[in-house]
């Protein structure tokens, strides 16, 4: 579904990422991990188009990235998504959730939006602008926008920042849940002990890719130290 070979982004001078070699398959629940300023966001800003690498080539389902054109197969989340939503914002939720269908001339599937908005606690807030939602209403009305088109892959960046461990715990389960039926899945997150059992591989970034591999083989990996990396702490937790 994703190549990427030998990547290198630089920001005036600053190196960001240096010869990243990375390979994500249909049916990945792929965990991006590392420090604050490894390169994470700049990376999946690549793999989209918004950023151009110095040096490197991209592949979107065996296609150069500047021939890829069917964008709706991927569902996108950035971090803190609506951070610069002010109260002048005009959309209802129900507008907001139909941008996808206009930008990419699909139609959306109304019995799977209301699936999505049941699964999202979204359903009573359908009518209502969401430039007053509070912030985790915020974020569920990204990551359901994200969703509608029922894309093959969905990218989220720090989806659950903010969120109290509650919240995080039941929004790993739904993501669970959408990977099981089919869809592949790249997630950046800081919350290791929450998304131990969720996922299945998991990639180390610092500026390099340092790992890359199934999560069971990531543990053994973290225990012995991992190079470019002050603190990681691995922790397996039961429900």
């Amino acid at each position: 579904m994703i190549l990427i070979e030998d990547l290198t982004f630089a920001l005036n001078g600053r190196i960001i990422l240096e010869e990243i070699n990375l390979k994500v398959e249909k049916g990945d629940f792929l965990a991006l991990i590392g420090p604050n300023g490894g390169g994470k966001s700049t990376l999946i800003r690549c793999l989209l188009g918004f950023l151009k690498p110095q040096k490197g080539k991209i592949y979107l389902w065996r296609r150069p990235l500047t021939e890829f054109k069917d964008w709706y197969l991927i569902g996108y989340v950035p971090q803190r998504a609506g951070k610069n939503l002010n109260q002048l914002f005009p959309l209802t939720l129900k507008e907001f959730l139909y941008l996808p269908s206009i930008w990419y001339k699909k139609k959306i599937d109304e019995k799977y939006l209301e699936e999505i908005l049941e699964i999202f606690g979204l359903k009573d807030l359908i009518n209502k602008k969401i430039c007053n939602f509070s912030f985790g209403q915020l974020q569920r009305a990204y990551i359901a926008r994200a969703l509608v088109l029922k894309p093959e892959l969905l990218i989220l960046d720090e989806p659950s920042v903010g969120l109290d461990f509650i919240s995080q715990k039941s929004f790993y389960e739904i993501l669970s849940n959408f990977h099981k039926k089919g869809m592949t899945i790249i997630l950046i997150t800081h919350e290791t002990w929450l998304i131990t059992k969720e996922v299945n591989k998991v990639a180390c970034l610092n500026q390099r890719l340092y790992f890359h591999g199934v999560h069971e083989e990531f543990c053994v990996f973290a225990e012995k130290g991992i190079p470019g990396f002050d603190f990681h702490r691995i922790e397996h937790t039961h429900w």
